[in-house]
Formats: C-alpha cells, structure tokens, sequence
C-alpha cells in the first residue's frame, strides 16, 4: 500500500495491527512510500523492489494464497507511468505460475470508470488496456462502491476507479472464487481492496443442465431411448405423459453421466501419469501399442473437457476444436463472478446480505411488478387512439400458433444456449428429431 509516511511510523502502526514481518520503501517527499506486511505463517521472497512496485514470491504452504504477488503504485504523471508500466511488463516476462497484480494503477480501463471532471484520454485508456492484454491479466470482479478514489471536494466532485486487483489466467484457473471487495474509506480518499483468493458462498442445490459432451458418447442415445419407452401411468394426457417421459430422462442421464463423465482433468492427468510410466518402461511392442492407445484416451478427453468449458463460457465468437480449454474456462470464471449477487438493497433501504433474503427480495419484486396497484377504465383513452389494425390483420394477430411455426423458432435458438427450466438444451430436441 502507498503510505506517504517513513518506516518509522509504518513500523508502529504494524505491530498494532498484529502482523510480524515487514518491507518498506520511504517516500520521495509528500508521495510515494510503500509498505508490506505479512504474518509468519507465510514465507515472502522478495523477486524486485523500488518506489512504485514490490514483487513477491509466496511460500503459502496449505494456505490460499497465488505463488508470485506484484503490489503497484502508479505515478499521476503520465511519463513517469509509463515507465513503471515497462517495469511491469520486464517483471511479467517469464512469469508461468499463478501470478496477482494489485494497488493504485492511476489509470482506468474506460471511461465508465470516471464520474466528474473532464474525460480520460482514450490514449491513455487504450495503452493500459494494452498493458493488460499484453500478458494476459484479467480484471478481477469487485463488490462495493463503482469507484475507489474521490477528490472530495464538493461541486468539483470527480469519482474513479484507480484502484484494482489483476490475475492472469493461472491465477483465475487456480482460484476461480477469487473475489476483490471495496472497503468503504476511512481516514482515505480511497476505498482498501480485499482480495479473498477462495472466498466461499453457501452452496445451492445443483439444477439439471444437459452437458454438450454427452451427446460424443456412443450410448448416449441408448440411455435417451431406453428413458423414452418406460411406460407411464399418465398415458392417457400426452403433456402430462411428455412431462413425466422428460423427468425419467434427466434422471437416467444424471445417474449415467456419473459413471461415464468422471472430472475430466483429474482423468486427463491420471492418463498423463500412466503414459509417462509407459514411455519409462522397456521398449516393447505392447508398450507402444498401450501408449497408442493412452494418446488416443488423452485427445478424447481433451475434446469433452473442451466442450463442457465451451458450453458455460457462452462464448459465440470462437468455435471449440481448437484445444481452447484454459479460454472457455478463464471466460467462464469471469461470467460467474460478474453475475454473483452479494448484497441487494431492500425496499427499506437497508442492505440484504443472506441469501434467501436476497431471494425472496427478487421474488416478490417481480411477482408485484406487473399488478396494476389503481385499475382505471382505459376505454375513454383508448377511445382518441387512432386504429391503424384492421379486422384481417386482427384475425391474423389471433390466430392460434402452429406447431409449424414453434419448431422453427425453437430450432433457430443457439444449440448450447441458456435451456428452459427443464434444463435440456435445444441439440437434446434436434437429436432425437434426427434419430427417429
């Protein structure tokens, strides 16, 4: 943290708060000044220190913590921002490992990120958005306040987003419940970060979804059909016999994709282990052919681990078949982090944190939003609209919905788009259209 006091008063304030270890930079006269604090249960290596940046590498042990830390002050001066961001990108090079980059970056990746006094630079935005694409650092998702930073001064009120914590894709891989939270300021015109490397929810009951990689199986249709002709006691209603036929279905699947779809990396890797042990063995011609065959188990797991990151990641733009696993799964990861709800405020104003309250929040919101709280006739004003509806484009408008016309917007839908509440996805329907 940029702390604009000398190692003498940092220390004092240190051994308040508890902490045993410690590193600083004094500052270069009213700025600057960096401190870092930890406790003994962790090991810091310090990789590079100076006046904007301190890199670390942790020796965590069975805590939850990233292997390489970069803790960054950013000058308000441009140039001098520059340079650091070169520093930065020196200090990334080489870096494979699970790698968090945070603190005061006095700069902002657009222009939402800014609230008051003139607009920022889009050359300014566009070279720290470079610097991130550079090396693949992803903006971690935050809870709390927008902004991080206020000039506090009445009229002239200017807001930012300075403030941030960063991870490359290791990182969010390793740590996919990471989660950044805004500390309301006190005594600061910034807002502290906390970064909770696996901050944990209260786990919700799982719902059906129907997996895109069943359907590489070879029994997959087996397990669909065998579910489809169990005969039902609600013959006589086809919707209530279709209900009852879709409900059998989904749980057949469940319990077979249990057998079938063990956690595809834990397989991959356990392939991996027995190839490696094959590779290490006498040369024989029942080694290569157990190898052959190892390689060929490997490349169909990679193809079902891709697919299931694929279908999650709602990534329209690239196709899977190109072994982009760490890309759908790093896209997937920051979906689910920007659609948490944390807190919600009530309509009494007061903040929501527990989850069912939040949910019965929601719930009763939408279930009063569209009841009409003062019925008025609507005749007299319907009465000076001018009809532009004839009586055949009416009888149009009223006509029932063909099964025709459902099947063709049903079948236009993306293949492994957001399914309906039964959870099956539309290439569940267009298979068993095309294996009748």
């Amino acid at each position: 943290m940029e702390t604009k006091n000398n190692s003498l008063k940092c220390k004092k304030a240190r051994v308040k708060c508890g902490f045993v270890n410690d590193l600083y930079v004094d500052p270069c006269g009213l700025s600057g000044a960096l401190a870092l604090w930890w406790l003994d249960s962790i090991s810091v290596s310090v990789l590079y220190k100076s006046k904007n940046i301190i890199q670390v590498y942790l020796d965590s042990g069975s805590l939850c913590a990233p292997k390489v830390v970069t803790f960054v002050y950013g000058p308000p001066i441009e140039g001098e921002r520059r340079e650091v961001w070169n520093i930065l990108r020196r200090l990334a090079s080489g870096i494979s490992v699970s790698w968090l980059v945070l603190g005061d970056f006095n700069d902002l990746l657009s222009q939402s990120e800014k609230e008051g006094g003139n607009p920022r630079s889009m050359r300014k935005i566009l070279n720290f958005q470079g610097l991130l694409s550079d090396y693949n650092l992803l903006d971690l998702e935050f809870k709390g306040s927008k902004f991080t930073w206020c000039n506090k001064r009445g009229s002239s009120l200017v807001r930012e987003r300075i403030d941030r914590a960063l991870g490359n894709v290791e990182f969010r891989t390793e740590f996919d419940h990471a989660m950044v939270f805004h500390i309301e300021p006190v005594g600061s015109d910034h807002h502290a970060l906390i970064v909770d490397c696996c901050y944990t929810e209260v786990k919700t009951v799982r719902e059906f979804k129907f997996e895109a990689n069943w359907v590489l199986h070879v029994d997959f249709l087996n397990v669909v059909k065998s579910s489809w002709l169990v005969q039902t006691v609600l013959a006589d209603d086809r919707l209530l016999d279709l209900i009852r036929r879709l409900n059998i279905c989904r749980e057949r699947l469940v319990e077979w994709s249990r057998k079938e779809f063990p956690n595809f990396r834990k397989t991959i890797d356990h392939l991996c282990s027995r190839l490696l042990a094959c590779y290490e063995g006498p040369l024989s011609q029942e080694m290569l052919l157990e190898a052959e065959n190892l390689v060929g188990l490997i490349e169909e797991n990679w193809i079902k681990e891709e697919t299931y990151w694929w279908q999650r990641s709602r990534i329209s733009w690239l196709k899977s078949g190109d072994q982009n696993t760490k890309f759908f799964h790093s896209s997937v990861i920051q979906r689910r982090q920007r659609n948490k709800i944390l807190r919600l405020k009530g309509e009494d104003g007061c903040w929501l944190e527990e989850r069912g309250a939040i949910h019965d929040s929601f719930n009763k919101f939408y279930r009063t939003l569209f009841c009409a709280g003062d019925p008025r006739p609507m005749e007299l004003a319907l009465s000076y609209v001018k009809k532009v509806v004839t009586v055949e484009d009416n009888m149009a408008l009223m006509r029932p919905v063909t099964d025709l016309e459902i099947e063709d917007v049903v079948f236009q839908l993306g293949a492994n788009k957001a399914p309906g509440p039964d959870g099956l996805c539309i290439v569940f329907s267009v298979l068993l259209e095309g294996s009748e």
